[in-house]
């Protein structure tokens, strides 16, 4: 099937049909595929998925279903295609046209993550635990259209990511964080965002997961961002700090990311806020592989305010753990997680929750 698909898009671009795996290739193809099923065993009876929870009822749930195409053409270019099931149908995920000069300076067209937060550029299929923190879903910009440059000077020791995007639409409930979309229909209503990130890996790379997953010798990566968006209807700006440590199959990741929205002074649609707010949230990760046995013990802890100047249930300490076994790395694996969430503010609420994962990741 994979020749099959291969052949016809070579056809299409005029390419040989033996240039799969060739030393001449000028096209080199692969998969992109991930899909987790879950299981929810137990959950609390105030459980919504709007506000953050993985379910709201005992049952199951298709989490992601992603397929795809990335590749490399002529050396210098690369590309991925990628569309996701989802509540509405199919849509596009990830949709870009990248251009390397080499690791110093690259230069990336479409639809993919803005350069934010660690917790949210690591892969769905990636991380230690289940789910990424609830504050990061919450508040990292996620994927626009948009123009990136970015790049790695002295192998780890200085990487950047620089770029101009479609504005961030912000969703009316805070866990449900910004509006995802390809654009087919252009920048309607939010101008520009700019973003920066700066990160450094002094000690070697830590990798592409979260868990050290093959152990080895200490690593660290630490970084830096911050966004704008003077939006038409809202202007948005937020920043964060994060690092990741890995030594001998233990790894230790934390992040803050921080966030302030205000209304425009003639906004252009009705859906804006009444006035300035800020938003919150901290994360952090510890986590064991015991090797050779491929099994992952990981704990996290979260503390979130999604408005700084009210004290309400959006005031929440998140405490999830749980336990992974790894078949082939990060692509076969399944886990078990317990989320425990603590209104800090507020009346009380009944959401917590029991889930299992099953993940293939092509």
């Amino acid at each position: 099937m994979k020749r099959l698909l291969i052949a016809l898009l070579m056809s299409l671009l005029s390419l040989p049909a033996w240039a799969d795996g060739h030393e001449e290739s000028n096209l080199d193809l692969d998969y992109v595929g991930l899909i987790q099923v879950q299981a929810a065993p137990w959950v609390g009876a105030d459980n919504l998925i709007q506000d953050g929870d993985v379910a709201e009822e005992a049952g199951f749930r298709l989490r992601r279903a992603r397929f795809g195409l990335k590749g490399k053409a002529w050396k210098m270019m690369e590309f991925e295609v990628s569309t996701q099931a989802d509540v509405t149908g199919i849509d596009l995920l990830d949709a870009w046209i990248g251009y390397r000069l080499g690791t110093e300076v690259g230069l990336t067209l479409g639809a993919k993550k803005v350069p934010f937060s660690r917790f949210a550029l690591m892969g769905s299929g990636k991380g230690a635990l289940i789910e990424r923190p609830m504050g990061t879903t919450a508040m990292a910009p996620g994927r626009q259209l948009g123009l990136t440059v970015e790049g790695d000077i002295g192998d780890g020791m200085f990487g950047y990511a620089i770029g101009a995007y479609n504005g961030f639409e912000r969703r009316t409930n805070f866990f449900e964080g910004y509006a995802h979309g390809t654009a087919l229909l252009g920048n309607r209503f939010t101008r520009l965002a700019t973003a920066l990130r700066v990160t450094s890996s002094p000690l070697g790379d830590v990798g592409t997961t979260m868990a050290d997953i093959e152990g080895g010798d200490f690593r660290l990566g630490f970084g830096a961002a911050g966004f704008y968006n003077a939006g038409s209807t809202t202007t948005t700006y937020g920043w964060e700090v994060d690092l990741h440590m890995k030594v001998a199959g233990f790894h230790l990741a934390a992040e803050y990311v921080q966030d302030h929205a205000a209304p425009a002074e003639d906004p252009t649609t009705p859906l804006t806020i009444p006035a300035e707010i800020g938003r919150s949230a901290m994360a952090a990760e510890l986590g064991y592989m015991i090797l050779p046995a491929q099994l992952g013990l990981a704990v996290r802890g979260e503390l979130i305010d999604d408005n700084d100047a009210d004290e309400t249930n959006g005031d929440v300490l998140v405490i999830a753990g749980g336990i992974q076994y790894y078949w082939h790395g990060s692509n076969l694996r399944t886990g078990l997680d317990f989320v425990h969430r603590e209104e800090l503010k507020g009346q009380a609420r009944d959401n917590d929750s029991l889930v299992l994962q099953l993940q293939l990741e092509l």
